[in-house]
């Protein structure tokens, strides 16, 4: 049996149409009845790529959201789910105060995306990529959830490209957390053992499959950690700068 674990934007959905080209969805379906496993590995939210997966008929046997912060099997629910540690909280707060009035900010709870604060923002605004970025002030709440949720596991920053190097850069020391940019205009800080690796390190606890038998497709740098884990792994022709020169490191 070998496992299949693939990124949809850009990988499956290689126009970022939410569309699926109908050779590629037959390999899919040969692959599983030929006694395989798949898993769609991407940064959207269970109940963001779940209706995409049903529309275009694709089928999987598992699927990693969040960049790797949560899984769940089909039909079984929640396999894990790695949270911020509180630990990092405060510290994410007094970075979250600074860029609050400069940049939008949102957070994610398990499977939902939650307002924090925003400010206009053109590049953001105006694309229609980004309909799920904040679109209003939600401070006080938000902190209360940043501070004390269990099952805060995100923090998202959506700003101009002129910004994100130097917003990175202010965000890369927080205790027990990692800084990863997952669209050239968004950053995404999460617990530091957090990736699509980490899910395919996982599902591994339940079912004891070797990484030798794990083959992994992406596009993006929030790909780099899956694609890594294992000698079987292809990015696709159009993929990001750096993408291969990061792997090869």
């Amino acid at each position: 049996m070998k496992w299949w674990f693939s990124d949809y934007d850009g990988t499956i959905n290689i126009h970022h149409n939410d569309e699926i080209e109908t050779k590629d969805l037959r390999f899919i379906k040969k692959w599983i009845e030929t006694g395989n496993k798949f898993a769609i590995a991407t940064g959207k939210m269970h109940h963001e790529i779940a209706p995409v997966l049903a529309m275009n008929k694709i089928p999987y046997d598992y699927m990693i959201c969040n960049n790797g912060a949560i899984a769940y099997g089909k039909d079984q629910g929640i396999l894990y789910h790695t949270p911020i540690l509180m630990s990092s909280r405060a510290a994410i707060m007094d970075k979250l105060k600074v860029l609050q009035t400069k940049y939008i900010l949102g957070y994610c709870t398990l499977d939902a995306r939650k307002d924090y604060s925003y400010v206009p923002t053109p590049e953001i605004d105006d694309d229609p990529f980004f309909a799920n970025a904040p679109k209003c002030n939600n401070l006080d709440e938000g902190a209360k959830d940043i501070l004390n949720n269990p099952d805060l596991n995100l923090i998202y920053v959506y700003l101009s490209l002129k910004d994100v190097e130097k917003v990175k850069d202010f965000l890369q020391d927080i205790p027990g957390c990692k800084v990863v940019r997952t669209h050239k205009n968004v950053l995404e800080v999460m617990d530091a053992s957090v990736s699509k690796a980490h899910g395919i390190k996982e599902i591994q606890k339940i079912h004891k499959f070797k990484i030798d038998d794990v083959i992994a497709s992406g596009d993006g740098k929030n790909d780099i950690e899956m694609l890594q884990i294992t000698a079987k792994a292809f990015t696709m022709t159009n993929h990001q700068k750096m993408l291969i020169n990061m792997l090869m490191k």
